[in-house]
């Protein structure tokens, strides 16, 4: 039994009339004690043996009669397969925090074996003592055993295993731990843990080596591991952009580097690494078997000849990267929407431009042809950060590069491609609203709202110097540009972009919608445009008072009932009481709901006092799905009413004191939905009871099951959830050659007071 706590035994201290019967106060002190109803692992997060032994000594029999039911601490003893599933987690939140000292703890408890995914996390942490404990307490799973498992058994929390605690070592391990800069623990686990060589990501490891620019470390790799070179883009791509030269001249040294390059001028680009960017166009500029005319194969640099991505393209068909269409182009829009000025001007300076017609068609077929080939490049190896910016300028660089608020790459942009009759540079295809640009847009009708203005996103981000730059060179280029323009249309299937850099009723609004007060004032004061009833809803929305005022008092747009709906929404009580006061629209059942739901209890006993629309049914089961305990309480004893949603909501979260408050004091129960949705989510705890107590009959939503098929449940969810602790595969030596240690063995001084 757990030791009362302080502040209870204080208390009692002071009334002599109960020191003959001290379990009242062991019984107050479990009543007021939450912390002992901490799921383990979360407590392991505060690094204090302490409270895992308060929890793990506590009971459950001195407890308000029925909590027995909804004790998270009684699964670790009624529950195998929870303390397995809380071994595991608890492990990883050691690791984390490098706590030996919880590592130990828990191996004094549990009898299971050690995860690859806890191994992994302790490289990444760094914790070698943790690995050091876990290697000298337990048993590495050899490659030839985990190869005989075909189950892939060893992924589970073992137990009576004849050899002992097993320990499952490889993977990511050493890969995480180079990626950290832990070179010492790399070659540690290299050294210590042989058994598992063949099921390590080693290439994963020398690539980490590469991209972190440790070449000391990639040497040693390649000495004591029977590894050649780096495979895959992974290693040169991490080290441009990353910015060491030292680790892409090693692979230019060793003839390698031209069989990966493709991508790796754009993702040092995107860096601003103009050092690595002058590097490889300068490298380039040297490679004699590059010239200006392109071959049949120059843009096959995509194909693969197998699964792991190697090329079989003939490199000597290639042209160099700032030729006509070449890389160097489209590296430019990737410099930009960054704000790399000085990468965008070098790369700009350093590339071909076309000089008539004929030049401009072979531009155009070639960064067509470009772009192909690195986004499939790109996409071949899941980089989905990097294939969109893969593109020419484009009014897409204006509008990202401004929304970031890059002022002086926005006027070296005006500057280098206005007069580009091929650019439009003010409007792009797409959408831009309060949350900024989208260039996701169904269909392309022909109508204005197909198009988006650059001026109206950088308006809404709050740039207002950016915002009259804009408009103040736009209107001057297009007289110029318009005429440029009608000697390049083409017949298109997609209508004409705009041109004229203009904002719409989308500026005053976006500007609005996140206090932007300064721009919404310019663009009044110094455009026509105007806004609409969005303006001041989502001020109203987003708590911005002072722009809501200024709005009502200068502008005769108005808002819509939104507004009181969003401000109560959002929590904020003296928007609603100044739109209440102040406009006649009012609001609907949503303010009450969504207040009620997003926990804003102040906003919604106001709204219940002073207006007479009301809530819904959705009100309490909107609370109850985010844990909201007090305001469920509130609106029970106001009459409000609930459904079945309310529990299986509030099971999604695992928020087991509204469940049980629910579950004991109103009638609609909760359904199989509950128990899904907190598979869903992970949460065991509440998992496990819910299903307890449906198998005891105690809900009529349901169905009782029969032992068999009960335990068949709760182990397909078991499994389910631990699917999270699965090795990643994308890097893993599985698409990679197996090695073994090689060469004599290595004294670390990592290993000194290694037991």
């Amino acid at each position: 039994m757990a030791p009362p706590l302080l502040a209870v035994a204080l208390v009692f201290r002071s009334r002599p009339e109960f020191d003959a019967i001290t379990h009242v106060t062991s019984a107050v002190s479990a009543y007021v004690d939450s912390s002992v109803e901490q799921p383990l692992h979360k407590a392991c997060k505060f690094g204090s043996v302490a409270l895992l032994d308060r929890i793990w000594t506590s009971t459950v029999d001195l407890e308000p009669s029925g909590w027995g039911l909804w004790s998270v601490r009684n699964l670790l003893r009624t529950h195998k397969l929870y303390g397995k599933l809380q071994f595991t987690l608890c492990l990883l939140e050691a690791a984390k925090i490098n706590s030996l000292d919880i590592a130990q703890w828990l191996f004094e408890r549990f009898p299971y074996g050690v995860r690859r995914k806890v191994i992994c996390e302790a490289a990444k942490a760094g914790a070698l003592e943790i690995l050091q404990f876990l290697r000298a307490n337990g048993t590495v799973v050899s490659s030839e055993e985990e190869e005989e498992d075909g189950d892939g058994e060893w992924d589970e929390e073992r137990e009576n295993w004849e050899r002992g605690r097993y320990i499952h070592v490889g993977g990511l391990d050493t890969t995480e731990a180079a990626l950290a800069g832990h070179t010492d623990l790399v070659k540690w686990l290299y050294v210590r843990c042989k058994e598992t060589a063949e099921m390590r990501s080693d290439y994963g490891s020398l690539d980490a080596a590469f991209i972190t620019g440790s070449m000391e470390l990639a040497q040693w790799l390649m000495d004591q591991v029977d590894l050649v070179d780096p495979e895959g883009h992974d290693a040169l791509h991490g080290a441009a952009a990353n910015g060491h030269i030292e680790s892409l001249q090693w692979l230019e040294d060793n003839e390698l580097y031209t069989e990966w390059d493709p991508g790796t001028l754009v993702k040092a680009t995107k860096a601003g690494q103009l050092k690595v960017v002058q590097w490889i166009i300068d490298r380039d500029r040297q490679d004699d078997e590059l010239g200006y005319e392109s071959g049949p194969d120059e843009y096959d640099t995509g194909r693969t000849d197998d699964d792991s991505g190697h090329r079989g393209d003939d490199r000597s068909r290639r042209t160099y990267s700032t030729c006509l269409g070449g890389k160097t182009s489209l590296a430019i829009h990737a410099a930009a929407i960054n704000g790399h000025l000085e990468v965008s001007k070098y790369l700009h300076a350093n590339i071909e431009k076309p000089r008539n017609e004929a030049e401009e068609e072979t531009e155009k077929r070639r960064l067509s042809k470009r772009i192909d080939e690195l986004s499939r490049c790109f996409r071949l190896h899941v980089d989905s950060n990097t294939m969109d910016i893969v593109k020419k300028v484009s009014g897409e660089t204006m509008m990202l590069t401004a929304e970031r608020g890059f002022l002086d790459v926005v006027k070296w942009l005006y500057t280098e491609y206005h007069s580009d009759p091929t650019v439009t540079l003010f409007w792009v295809r797409g959408q831009v609203d309060e949350n900024g640009y989208n260039e996701d847009v169904e269909e392309f009708d022909g109508v204005k709202s197909a198009f988006c203005s650059v001026v109206d996103a950088t308006a809404g981000k709050g740039h207002l110097a950016i915002v009259k730059y804009l408009l103040q060179v736009g209107c001057k280029a297009e007289n110029e540009q318009a005429r440029q323009r009608r000697r390049t249309e083409t017949k298109a299937s997609k209508p004409p972009l705009p041109t004229t850099a203009v904002c719409t009723t989308v500026s005053m609004d976006a500007a609005a919608a996140h206090s932007h007060l300064d721009v919404v004032q310019w663009l009044h004061f110094n455009c026509s445009q105007g806004c609409t009833t969005t303006a001041i809803d989502l001020s109203a929305y987003n708590g911005h008072l002072e722009t809501v005022k200024w709005l009502h008092a200068n502008r005769n747009e108005g808002c819509s009932t939104d507004a009181m709906d969003g401000a109560a929404a959002s929590g904020h009580l003296h928007v609603v009481k100044w739109l209440h006061e102040h406009t006649s629209e009012g609001c609907t059942t949503d303010a009450m709901d969504v207040a009620a739901s997003g926990g804003h209890f102040e906003v919604l006993k106001w709204l219940h006092e002073n207006r007479t629309e009301g809530c819904t049914i959705a009100a309490m089961d909107g609370v109850a799905a985010y844990g909201h305990f007090n305001i469920v309480k509130w609106l029970h004893r106001h009459e409000q009413k609930c459904s079945t949603p309310a529990m299986d909501g509030a099971a999604h979260s695992g928020h087991l004191r509204v469940l049980q408050w629910l579950f004991e004091n109103r009638t609609e129960g909760f359904t199989g939905m509950a128990i899904r949705n907190a598979a869903r989510h992970a949460e065991f705890e509440t998992l496990l009871i819910l299903h307890n107590i449906a198998q005891q009959g105690l809900t009529g939503n349901v169905e009782v099951m029969d032992t068999e098929q009960s335990d068949a449940s709760i182990s397909g969810y078991y499994l389910e959830m631990t699917e999270i602790f699965r090795p990643k595969l994308s890097r893993c030596c599985s698409s990679h050659r197996t090695s073994n240690i090689i060469g004599p063995p290595v004294i670390l001084a990592a290993e000194v007071h290694d037991t």
